[in-house]
């Protein structure tokens, strides 16, 4: 298959991805839909699954592919060609003028304006990895993308397609970024998958296939998406006797509930109706 083809699926595959993933039902986006094929159905790819030994998540992993690591959410794979595939990374970022290879306090991996846009926040993601990594600054081209419709405390989230030239890999996934919290800390959190363009047509559905079966346990969820730093941590005193360190923990806030129930779906009647499951007649 021409490369352009698998280009091609690569932007019809992405975009199905976070419905699958998180149950968001709209995706926005301002290219043309991609009309429907004609072609035959390939067989559905063979996975075997695999669950994270903190049980905190879990996907199948393609004949061949081995898992090289993880945890708390996050599951790396790579193939028998080179390629990598790396679910659920939480890249925590403090607000800021953007510098590659700078960090940010408190273990930021990068520091980036929260105001950004979500194409630019990638790409200042791959530029810090490169750098991080002793890697050539990678010249990334979007092939497509697009925002999605998702619960306010999940930030904003969006599908993607790239190549880079620099690697000559080829890739797609979704990028979230979460609000900004008390401290100007914000998770971004990357699922990616990456080929090298020579297997890009042939690959492309494996990688589909297992960002489709990536599964995270309800109360990871509240974890990967909860914010870096409380309210509570900005407050000036801390009482003595107190660990510092509990007001760094999570804050509790009800829309937690629908963002996990938007990721693994309501648990219950109650949360259905109170996050909008249910239409008003039912």
């Amino acid at each position: 298959m021409p490369k352009c083809d698998a280009m091609k699926f690569l932007r019809i595959a992405a975009v199905p991805v976070i419905s699958i993933v998180i149950g968001v039902p709209a995706f926005v986006s301002a290219q043309a839909p991609a009309k429907p094929s004609t072609a035959p159905a390939a067989p559905p790819v063979k996975l075997q699954s695999y669950t994270l030994p903190d049980k905190s998540a879990s996907a199948g992993v393609p004949a061949g592919w081995k898992v090289k690591g993880g945890g708390a959410g996050m599951i790396v794979m790579s193939g028998p060609e080179g390629e990598t595939i790396t679910l659920g990374q939480i890249v925590l970022a403090h607000d800021g003028a953007f510098q590659v290879g700078q960090k940010g306090p408190d273990g930021a991996a990068i520091v980036m304006p929260n105001s950004a846009t979500l194409s630019n926040k990638l790409l200042m993601i791959f530029q810090q990895s490169a750098a991080a990594n002793g890697e050539s600054a990678p010249q990334i081209k979007f092939i497509s993308g697009g925002l999605l419709q998702v619960p306010a405390a999940m930030g904003q989230c969006g599908v993607f397609a790239v190549s880079n030239a620099t690697t000559q890999v080829d890739g797609m996934g979704i990028l979230c970024s979460l609000p900004e919290d008390a401290g100007q800390f914000f998770k971004n959190i990357l699922i990616i998958g990456a080929v090298p363009e020579a297997v890009a047509s042939k690959d492309a559905p494996t990688v589909f296939a297992v960002l489709k079966s990536y599964t995270i346990a309800p109360g990871w969820t509240q974890k990967i998406f909860a914010p870096f730093m409380s309210p509570a941590a900005a407050a000036p005193n801390i009482p003595e006797g107190v660990d510092p360190e509990f007001w760094r923990q999570p804050a509790y806030d009800p829309g937690y509930d629908c963002t996990i129930a938007g990721l693994v779906g309501p648990s219950s009647y109650h949360q259905a109706a109170e996050c909008g499951y249910l239409g008003p007649d039912f």
